[in-house]
């Protein structure tokens, strides 16, 4: 089910992520930025939820592993963000599939403090 462009995710891709992928959704008319992009690949994890809680931005990472930690830490310590989705590192293509299948069915408010699995398209 489409979600209402008021309610469309905006979204954060970690440093794993090639920028390409950003730029393709951004043609697409998605809200989509790259760590690269605006100059905070380098930071940690724990700065980038963070900055895209700030921001109101799920952030997109293939750092499964580092990822989870931070987002049951950052919850742990009275923290919300704005939605953590991971993959296992796949090709440009099934990446931006799937980024779309999350983009077209989910809002914010579902990806509120969550840490989920991007769908398989």
């Amino acid at each position: 089910m489409p979600v209402s462009e008021r309610e469309t995710l905006r979204l954060l891709l970690d440093a794993h992520i090639h920028v390409r992928a950003a730029k393709i959704l951004r043609l697409r008319g998605f809200d989509v930025i790259s760590v690269w992009e605006i100059g905070r690949q380098a930071l940690p994890d724990e700065a980038h939820v963070a900055w895209a809680a700030e921001n109101g931005r799920c952030i997109i990472t293939y750092n499964v592993a580092h990822f989870s930690r931070a987002h049951y830490r950052w919850l742990a310590e009275g923290g919300h963000h704005s939605g953590i989705a991971v993959c296992k590192q796949i090709g440009l293509r099934e990446f931006l599939r799937r980024c779309h299948a999350l983009l077209r069915t989910h809002t914010p408010a579902m990806v509120r403090d969550q840490f989920l699995w991007l769908p398989s398209a």
